[in-house]
């Protein structure tokens, strides 16, 4: 080789390694590949979850809404909130009863998701559809769906390539150099909502928390799912953007105890115990319209409900299908009243007669969340999940509405974070086990309405508006304040264990092929 081409190597070289320097300073750490971070199959089962740890973090919780509490006596003026995505309504649901306590909220669906349950429209709505499908194209059908306030909807913005010095020219002020160079299509993507975002005064994020961290303002994160347990995962620019979001929250809102095995995967640990809230005034008992038309439609007289989605991965219905089997065959009048919907629905409703149940099995269309309370009123008791161990706004609804509830539970877990200890679900994860919840509750009315009574009592010590409503107005003020909160001695901080470590290496190398999640 010659003197010339050497040298033409060696500068190809030196370029390269600049590159590779660069990135890795852009990333403070290796660049994003297609590949896991890590991998839990069984966030309930994670070793930090013991009852002891649980504890801890309860009362060092209680310590952060103490400072947060102080903070907010301190606020200059009323500020205003804007709620960040909306999937499953996790958000809306939150929004609706602190309203009414006068704070500002404005909701921001994601630009993406049109999803018609993602929608707040669903949670007011008081009619049914065929199947689930796409908002916007249910109201150019003429579905009429009741007005909601304060909804703010953004469309996605054109996607174009961009090279770095067309980034930093076009890149919104608010906006982080960095985060423009690390993740430019999603803040282009984006970027008329983050520009919306900007009229508020902090922000609480679900689903894709990432919006509210590039939008600059401060920010609380709760999660639906998903969005923690599988994207947080990743290890592309989804998953570091998505961890990011998470790390750089001013609190992470926990609801359930899961949320702190994923901060011990990830390495976060800003968590405060402030549940997921409902209005007490819209989920209550009453009476319904459809009691009666239930017992002259099926010649019924006891009605099991399952409002969740057909799906066995997640909910276990296959297992509530064999529970409910064998109950109602030692009762005639049993009914089951299931909504059409669900990856496994066509699967299950062929199952029906095999089971023996099909003439024993009432069938609903989807139902806007307005007549699913009317079901929850009318219904004796609802099944859930079997899988995951945790509860969501099911089985919650539910509960507020008093209606017993039959599912698989954490029981110890809830035990140690909750308050007022675990709720009373009749906790069941076999085919037998269920039968013979089902059969407690058939047999006794008296001590059905009981059960469903302390249901009602455990929601509103619990998860009633007016028990957090507080916490969630303190905590908003104080991030809008950006005041600082002493999270020096959450429980959250301390070494992964031998036992952590064993677990989480185990099941990332029993992770599935990269990008799938089962």
């Amino acid at each position: 080789m010659s003197e010339e081409a050497e040298k033409g190597a060696l500068a190809q070289m030196a370029e390269r390694l600049s590159e590779r320097l660069s990135e890795r300073l852009l990333w403070r750490g290796p660049p994003p590949r297609p590949a896991w971070h890590s991998f839990d199959r069984t966030p309930w089962r994670h070793p930090w979850l013991k009852p002891a740890n649980l504890r801890r973090a309860r009362q060092f919780s209680d310590r952060i809404l103490a400072q947060a509490a102080r903070i907010a006596q301190r606020a200059p003026r009323q500020f205003d909130y804007g709620f960040v995505c909306n999937m499953a309504n996790a958000l809306y649901e939150r929004a609706v009863p602190l309203r009414k306590q006068g704070m500002r909220i404005s909701l921001f669906p994601h630009p993406q998701d049109r999803f018609v349950m993602s929608q707040p429209e669903w949670e007011e709505y008081d009619g049914t559809l065929a199947q689930p499908a796409d908002f916007d194209a249910l109201v150019e059908s003429g579905v009429d769906f009741p007005a909601v306030q304060g909804v703010k909807r953004y469309s996605i913005d054109p996607t174009c390539y961009l090279e770095k010095e067309q980034i930093l020219a076009h890149k919104p002020a608010f906006v982080r150099t960095r985060d423009a160079l690390r993740f430019p299509n999603y803040v282009f993507y984006n970027s008329s909502l983050i520009q919306g975002l900007q009229c508020m005064d902090a922000l609480l994020a679900v689903q894709a928390p990432y919006l509210a961290y590039l939008s600059g303002k401060p920010y609380l994160v709760a999660q639906t799912g998903g969005e923690i347990w599988y994207e947080c995962s990743r290890d592309d620019e989804l998953g570091k953007l998505q961890r990011d979001a998470y790390a750089g929250a001013y609190a992470f809102l926990v609801s359930n105890p899961w949320s702190y095995a994923h901060a011990r995967r990830y390495g976060l640990h800003k968590l405060v115990y402030v549940p997921m809230i409902l209005d007490e005034q819209t989920y209550a008992p009453g009476e319904s319209r459809f009691r009666d038309a239930w017992k002259r439609a099926t010649n019924g007289d006891f009605f099991v409900l399952s409002t969740s989605r057909l799906d066995d991965l997640y909910k276990g219905t296959g297992l509530a299908l064999d529970g409910f089997a064998r109950f109602a065959a030692r009762h005639p009048g049993a009914r089951l009243v299931l909504l059409d919907w669900g990856a496994d629905r066509e699967r299950h409703f062929e199952r029906l007669s095999g089971l023996g149940i099909a003439d024993k099995v009432m069938i609903l269309p989807l139902s806007g969340k307005r007549r699913v309370i009317e079901y929850l009123r009318a219904a004796d008791c609802l099944i859930d999940q079997f899988v995951l161990g945790y509860y969501g706004a099911t089985a919650l609804e539910a509960m507020a509405c008093g209606l017993p509830v039959v599912m698989r539970l954490e029981a110890e877990q809830y035990g140690a974070l909750c308050e007022g200890g675990p709720p009373p679900v009749l906790n069941r994860d076999s085919v037998d086990g269920i039968a013979q919840a089902l059969d407690f509750l058939a047999v006794d009315e008296p001590r059905r309405l009981a059960i469903g009574e302390a249901h009602r009592r455990w929601f509103l010590e619990n998860h009633s508006a007016a028990r957090w409503g507080a916490a969630y107005a303190n905590l908003l003020a104080a991030a809008a304040m950006n005041a600082p909160l002493k999270w020096r001695a959450s429980p959250l901080r301390a070494r992964l264990s031998k036992a952590e470590r064993t677990y989480q290496s185990r099941e990332l190398e029993h992770a599935p092929v990269f990008p799938r999640y089962h």
